[in-house]
């Protein structure tokens, strides 16, 4: 078994990455975060599976609640539901919560964690190469809200209501991996490439020399794989907790998926948007002199080869997007901050020209 460490002072924890180790979920919580009562929060597709491994561990007598694991289903009404169970089932302030699944259940689990009783203790427990590698780790949680249009219809906007809350532990058990189909490992993929992206050569070098052990679930390399990358995160939150510098390097990509990923017509996964949004970002950074063209080549050829999209699925209008960008969360006096890639690794930009995010949206497939 692997373990990182995120280091936050009296809020750091452990990640443990390892093969067969949710059976021993239950000691490695009881040592970290003793506890009343364990309320465990469950994406429904590993409810029958992983989580009745990971409840058998406390002995079996647990309390639970599941979700369907879709972006339509991360809202406030969920959480108000959770809280109702939380509360049928006696938890109070000495509970803990045990969020099990893929990153949606995670953000979804881990904001009820923070706002029950004015805050639970949390474990993390992801079942998806993304949540392991990117959203167990770093404290963010939360949900979606509805954003209306001019025309009076609305689309829910990503992560606009949310808390920074940390877990006491994460146990990322790669072995859950395989029963994971191949469309969410690449999602997973994204996110790792991602962090190759911020100066990581040795990272993306890992992913070109094993995308079949990867793909085959070698369970040696997915280990390796969830290790590297998610080490890059923690390293960074542990610099940086509450995104107030280097940490929104991480949102690379993000804008631009934060602004498709909602559009039910275009039925994006999370990590299939972070995918076009690299390509878009990458080619904003060329439209500015940031990286050159073979740069933009070299990262399409990536995503291309582990599967994943490079451009929308079906033409979407370029001010329909830039409109979804200008309200995004991570923005600062009404201007769209951009996390774009340089030769180095990324920067952040609060002065894009809106030529340049114009150019970058046609370059992945919108439309005027």
């Amino acid at each position: 078994m692997n373990t990182v460490t995120t280091s936050l002072g009296e809020n750091s924890y452990d990640i443990h990455i390892g093969c067969n180790i949710l059976q021993e979920l239950g000691v490695i919580a009881t040592s970290v975060a003793p506890a009343s009562k364990h309320f465990f929060v469950v994406d429904k597709n590993v409810e029958e599976t992983h989580a009745k491994e990971a409840m058998q561990a406390f002995g079996g007598q647990c309390e639970m609640v599941s979700l369907e694991a879709i972006e339509s289903n991360k809202t406030m009404a969920t959480v108000e539901s959770i809280w109702s169970s939380m509360l049928d089932a006696g938890c109070d302030r000495h509970s803990e919560l045990i969020a099990i699944g893929g990153g949606l259940t995670g953000d979804v689990g881990g904001f009820a964690a923070a706002t029950f009783m004015r805050g639970l203790q949390l474990i993390q427990v992801p079942t998806s190469l993304l949540a392991m590698v990117d959203a167990s780790i770093g404290g963010k949680t939360g949900v979606n809200l509805p954003i209306r249009s001019e025309d009076g219809t609305s689309i829910l906007g990503k992560n606009l209501a949310g808390s920074f809350w940390q877990p006491k532990v994460v146990v990322a058990d790669v072995m859950t991996l395989q029963t994971l189909d191949d469309r969410q490992l690449r999602c997973g993929l994204a996110e790792c490439i991602k962090h190759a992206m911020l100066g990581h050569q040795s990272m993306m070098d890992f992913i070109l020399e094993n995308t079949s052990a990867i793909f085959d679930r070698d369970s040696d390399v997915l280990v390796e794989l969830v290790t590297k990358s998610a080490s890059i995160k923690a390293k960074v939150v542990s610099q940086d907790e509450r995104e107030h510098g280097d940490r929104a390097l991480l949102n690379l990509g993000h804008t631009f998926a934060h602004a498709i990923e909602p559009m039910s017509e275009l039925d994006l996964y999370h990590g299939e948007a972070v995918s076009i949004g690299l390509v878009a970002a990458i080619t904003c950074a060329e439209a500015t002199g940031l990286v050159d063209a073979e740069r933009v080549d070299q990262i399409r050829h990536v995503l291309s080869m582990v599967g994943l999209p490079v451009s929308l699925p079906l033409p979407v209008s370029i001010e329909s997007v830039l409109q979804l960008m200008r309200i995004d969360k991570k923005n600062k006096d009404s201007k769209i901050r951009l996390v774009l890639p340089t030769d180095s690794g990324a920067e952040v930009f609060s002065e894009i020209d809106e030529t340049a995010l114009a150019l970058a949206w046609t370059s992945v497939g919108a439309s005027a």
